[in-house]
């Protein structure tokens, strides 16, 4: 210590003195008195010739016993500092003789002296062990109570204590409990704010000592797992609240760590496993912190009951790779579950399309449509050979991806036959339209979910297998759509009307003319209207190339009508053909009448031609918008007539002029009697009911005298005219030849 030389015997008192005042000086310069002890500790040493000064701490465990860990020790060179060692707790019934004198006595504040190397049992083996030879221990006494003890030795095994000496020790434990009695005091305060925070943290805290033994239970842990504070103090964490199957991998991980080993816990936010009081095993977010206090190592970890958050990851997890209706897994589950097990040899997928459950669902909803879903689910499941995964990859829509192709054959037909079977649920008995798509080979699951669905969507056959051909015209068809889709954004010229006559036939001029829709693509030259039209449909372009070839057709027809006004002639009406799909657009008819002023066309010069078939699929909102229609002057005629219902109280409803024979009927008038009699009758029927009748398709003069001798009014064919250009059109006189 600063300014401290050895006394002689004599001089001890006034040494001690020196060295107390001292350590006082020091004491206001530390975190801890005890961290001031190490100068006091040498002086004493240098000044007595002690090979070892030590201060010990006694612990009372809960049901654990008694043990002492050494706080604070000093040795000369060659000396084992005891600072890292501990002695074991000990029940009064399992200690010997002498540890059970020593407790005893020391709790009445007795010094023990003696030499190690006499000491029986665990006290001489200890003593032997750490060179402590000639020893005298002092009670540290604080409140009347054993709170530890200092230790001196020496080497000469027949030094005498003297009484100064002895006084000088006992003075210096004495100023040991006063500080420690004054710490205490500090630590109310600090202890009351710890107190406060631990009783209202949300997390549960618990902290434990070096022997896995609990000193810390907080209310929140306490609501946590359903154990009282006072019930859990001293017992071990690893049989309190952690799950069975983790107490080894606790216990080995604390002493391993407290070995020197690296921490894997400390600092971490990491997600475990606790017990409850009832045994229920519940989530934990754990993190853990040491604190070193002297030579005492305590943790204390922060728990979070993440039960509400890791049910909500489950319920996520569902709703991302697991279908809510079938229980199945959907299309990213069926991924994810066969590309998790990387061994799997996959061989093939075959894809289930039902379009009818579409229909279904909008027209019953799902509460009819659902039960029909698990149904199915349980049929195919029960179906599947062991190894396929069977999934549902879409609303209408179930996959099963299988290991291998004779499998793949297999799964195909027996899904086929699963369907063929009806659906009966909740009384009701329902008959599934299906599709089946097959794709075999050893690529990526995805490649082959995507081939065999592509299969699937192909018209014709029930099951096709996928083929290199199939994606060749799934791209042709992308591209016409993708063009055709630009082409009607851009209003280009490349989509236009051409125009075929319909003349009068008992004169034979030129009534009008049917606007039919053309598209020469830049790539592949014309394409056909029997391709390109269905794809509009197909894709939902419909109403609006239907409304393109209406703005053109109205134009053409208005320039043709202003060359013939101004040569005195009578005009001539444009014919155009509206979709299904037009007709279910709510806004049509104030659209057309936008376009018809806009082209400065009357109503009176345009004809609108619809199937018996898009009438029906919106009768009340067709027959409103045909209604509103003639009141605009506009004619309505009923194509491809006779091939649909074509019932009496069908036309009667019917606000039309006119109704255009299928061309069927006019072909086979040649060379089927029957076929004529059955025009003669539609023609008397369309007449009684003032419609006028237009035969299509006439392309032979034999043909256009029977159309005029069944009684039809107009024609239309090759015969008569093909389809042209508006300026040709524009130009084309009323006699043919």
């Amino acid at each position: 210590m600063r300014g401290l030389v050895v006394a002689a015997e004599g001089d001890w008192p006034e040494y001690l003195l020196r060295v107390l005042n001292v350590f006082i000086e020091d004491i206001g310069t530390r975190r801890e008195w005890i961290d001031a002890l190490p100068p006091l500790f040498a002086a004493l040493a240098d000044a007595r010739g002690y090979d070892r000064v030590a201060l010990f701490r006694v612990h009372e465990a809960c049901d654990a016993g008694l043990a002492v860990s050494c706080r604070m020790d000093w040795a000369r060179p060659g000396l084992a500092l005891l600072t890292d060692t501990v002695h074991p707790s000990v029940r009064p019934a399992q200690a010997d003789a002498t540890q059970r004198e020593w407790a005893e006595r020391r709790t009445r504040g007795e010094m023990i002296e003696g030499i190690g190397d006499d000491l029986p049992g665990y006290l001489g083996t200890y003593f032997r062990t750490n060179g402590i030879i000639r020893f005298l221990t002092i009670p540290v006494m604080v409140d009347g109570r054993w709170w530890g003890h200092l230790c001196v030795s020496l080497p000469d095994r027949t030094h005498v204590w003297s009484e100064a000496e002895r006084a000088a020790l006992q003075a210096i434990a004495r100023v040991m409990a006063h500080f420690e009695t004054w710490s205490r005091a500090e630590l109310q305060v600090v202890e009351a704010s710890r107190t406060v925070m631990l009783t209202t943290a949300l997390d549960g805290i618990i902290s434990i000592d070096e022997a896995g033994l609990i000193i810390e239970f907080n209310p929140a842990a306490e609501s946590m797992f359903g154990l009282r504070r006072s019930d859990v103090i001293g017992r071990s964490l690893g049989d309190t609240v952690i799950p069975s199957q983790h107490q080894h991998s606790h216990r080995d991980g604390l002493e391993a760590y407290l070995a020197g080993g690296s921490p894997r816990l400390l600092g971490q936010r990491v997600e475990t496993q606790g017990r409850r009081a009832d045994g229920e095993v519940f989530p934990l977010e754990l993190t853990v912190t040491e604190i070193r206090a002297g030579a005492r190592r305590l943790f204390t970890a922060y728990l979070r009951d993440i039960s509400d958050r890791v049910a909500s990851q489950a319920a996520l997890e569902r709703l991302a790779f697991e279908d809510a209706v079938t229980g199945l897994p959907n299309r990213a589950g069926l991924l994810r579950r066969t590309l998790s097990d990387p061994g799997q040899n996959l061989r093939g997928a075959v894809v289930l399309r039902l379009p009818d459950l579409a229909l279904l669902s909008a027209s019953l909803g799902d509460v009819f449509v659902d039960p029909i879903l698990r149904a199915l689910t349980r049929r195919l499941e029960g179906l599947m050979p062991p190894g396929t995964h069977l999934a549902r990859t879409g609303e209408s829509e179930f996959a099963a991806v299988v290991p291998c192709e004779e499998t793949m054959k297999q799964v195909g037909g027996l899904i086929a036959e699963a369907i063929q079977a009806p659906v009966e649920t909740e009384g009701r008995r329902f008959y599934v339209q299906g599709r089946i798509g097959i794709a075999k080979g050893e690529g990526a699951v995805d490649t082959l979910l995507r081939d065999a669905e592509l299969a699937s969507r192909w018209e014709g056959l029930r099951a096709r297998m996928f083929s290199e051909s199939l994606r060749a015209r799934h791209q042709h068809q992308l591209d016409l759509e993708n063009s055709l889709r630009e082409v009607l954004l851009q209003r280009s010229d490349a989509l236009f009307p051409v125009f075929q006559p319909i003349r009068d036939i008992g004169s034979g001029r030129i009534a009008g003319f049917e606007a039919l829709a053309r598209w020469r693509h830049p790539i592949h030259d014309t394409v056909p209207p029997s391709d390109f039209i269905p794809l509009a449909e197909t894709v939902g372009l419909a109403d609006r190339l239907g409304e393109e070839i209406l703005d053109k057709a109205s134009r053409a027809c208005a320039q043709w009508n202003r060359h013939r006004r101004e040569r005195g002639l009578p005009p001539r009406y444009v014919s155009v053909n509206l979709s299904a799909t037009q007709l279910s657009a709510p806004d049509l008819v104030t659209r057309i009448a936008r376009i018809l002023e806009r082209n400065q066309l009357p109503g009176a010069q345009i004809c609108f031609e619809l199937t018996e078939s898009a009438i029906l699929s919106h009768p009340t909102l067709a027959g409103r918008m045909l209604q509103d229609l003639r009141n605009m002057g506009c004619g309505i005629a009923i194509d491809d007539f006779g091939t649909g219902y074509s019932s009496l109280s069908y036309l009667q409803g019917l606000p039309a002029d006119a109704i255009k024979m299928d061309r069927s009927f006019v072909l086979d008038l040649e060379k089927d009697q029957r076929s004529h009699r059955i025009v003669q009758v539609l023609v008397e029927l369309a007449h009684t009911l003032g419609m006028t009748v237009v035969a299509e398709g006439v392309e032979t003069s034999g043909a256009l005298d029977l159309v005029r001798a069944a009684g039809c009014d107009y024609a239309q064919g090759f015969l008569l005219g093909r389809p042209m250009p508006v300026d040709q059109a524009t130009l084309l006189g009323d006699w043919f030849h």
